[in-house]
């Protein structure tokens, strides 16, 4: 799982995962059993269930998957649709953004639209604003601020840096 311009495992953004087992930057590979009543694919077929750590560096992952039997090593080429998301989770008690009641939940990661106030502290207003969170191109948008502000993608893990970066990019 490489992350980046220039992954490095040393900076955890290149993660060699053993199925069945951990990485030492704490991600893991377990094999899924297949639902009961599920139709075989077109051949033989491994579902694997990826897990990072609470602490793993947001972005885009290229994933891969490197298998190894008698008759030798088979490495399966990236392919562009082949990446994964990594995103703060807010319903992990494990990560720095974790939010236990649900209705914070509700009002600050759900919540599509809210209100904002703007104006002086004498004479304040407010409107109607649509966060557009969800919409498409907002994450590569997101990704994109943090990429032009050279932020090191080792540092993502982070969301206190992650929230000064793109709070100095939108401001600026």
């Amino acid at each position: 799982l490489p992350a980046g311009p220039n992954p490095q495992v040393a900076k955890g953004t290149h993660v060699l995962v053993p199925l069945g087992g951990a990485s030492p930057t704490g991600w893991t590979a377990e094999e899924e059993e297949p639902e009961e009543g599920a139709e075989p694919g077109d051949g033989p077929a491994l579902r694997v269930r990826l897990a990072p750590p609470p602490d793993a560096p947001i972005g885009r992952y290229r994933v891969s998957v490197k298998t190894r039997t008698a008759a030798g090593d088979y490495a399966a080429p990236f392919r562009d649709g082949d990446h994964l998301v990594l995103l703060f989770n807010p319903w992990c008690p494990d990560d720095l953004v974790y939010m236990e009641n649900t209705g914070d939940l509700n009002e600050y990661v759900l919540n599509e639209s809210g209100r904002i106030f703007y104006g002086t502290e004498a004479q304040i207003a407010e409107r109607s604003w649509n966060y557009g969170q969800f919409d498409p191109g907002v994450l590569d948008a997101c990704l994109y601020i943090l990429d032009r502000r050279g932020m090191p993608h080792a540092a993502r893990g982070d969301p206190i840096m992650v929230a000064r970066v793109v709070s100095a990019m939108v401001g600026a």
